[in-house]
């Protein structure tokens, strides 16, 4: 680190990785790195569409738990923050946020109807005639 009191934003990503290394089977771990990637990528150009795609044979250890520490180490990435919560935004979606955020009922309310709004969108799209 670069002094004994402050970790930079890399050191921490680089921390919280290393304890999930040790916390994660060989192949959850293999597949966080494949993902994580991109989806860093992604951050840089939000107002793009982005796809993280895996081969068939990682699908299987793409677990709930590998999607929740994505989620965590992309929230370390953007605010250089390890203090954040997971949050339950319905119909099988979680996002990450900060813990002020995920202890204000208000803050959580407006982000689950914005992730509502979003899903509608998406199935008015996919159900619309395409030309």
């Amino acid at each position: 680190m670069h002094d004994d009191t402050t970790p930079t934003r890399a050191e921490r990503v680089r921390l919280y990785l290393d304890t999930l290394r040790a916390r994660m089977t060989p192949d959850e771990f293999r597949v966080l790195g494949r993902l994580l990637a991109p989806a860093v990528a992604s951050l840089a150009a939000p107002a793009e569409d982005h796809v993280l795609d895996l081969a068939p044979e990682d699908r299987a250890h793409l677990t709930r738990e590998v999607e929740e520490e994505l989620l965590a180490v992309l929230s370390i990435v953007a605010t250089g923050t390890m203090e954040h919560r997971f949050v339950d935004l319905g119909d099988g979606a979680t996002t990450v946020l900060d813990t002020g955020a995920a202890d204000d009922p208000e803050s959580v309310e407006r982000m689950r109807a914005w992730a509502a709004r979003q899903r509608e969108a998406r199935v008015g799209a996919e159900r619309a005639p395409h030309a």
